[in-house]
């Protein structure tokens, strides 16, 4: 039986692949030494253990990040789309210095929410 490829082995070895992995490696970079990975056959999702920042995926003829706490973040670059309950996207055709800050501002957001979640989480608990 065929195994089914996930979503990083296609991205990576497709014909956006060197852009894919650029941003994959700059979000990587923005989270920090934490940063981890998981692969499913739609999506690469980047985590630490604070928790999920977003998924990325190659689509049409750019790279896609769904930024999972979108709704709640400072959307300044105002680069942000959809009406989902939380997840906000973000479609990236050049990881040029506009991009990079965006992506480092949203990261540092997520982050913030992040911290802020899992305390008040650890608060309720108590």
């Amino acid at each position: 039986m065929k195994t089914k490829r996930t979503s990083f082995e296609k991205d990576s070895t497709g014909e956006y692949a060197e852009l894919f992995l650029h941003v994959r490696d700059y979000i990587k970079i923005c989270i920090g030494n934490d940063a981890r990975e998981k692969y499913s056959e739609n999506i690469t999702t980047l985590y630490s253990k604070e928790g999920g920042f977003c998924y990325i995926r190659v689509k049409d003829d750019y790279v896609h990040i769904g930024w999972f706490r979108g709704r709640h973040i400072d959307d300044k670059y105002n680069l942000l789309f959809g009406k989902g309950k939380t997840i906000r996207g973000q479609k990236v055709y050049k990881l040029d210095k506009p991009t990079r800050d965006a992506i480092k501002h949203y990261v540092h957001e997520t982050l913030m929410f992040l911290f802020e979640h899992n305390a008040l989480m650890e608060l309720k608990k108590g």
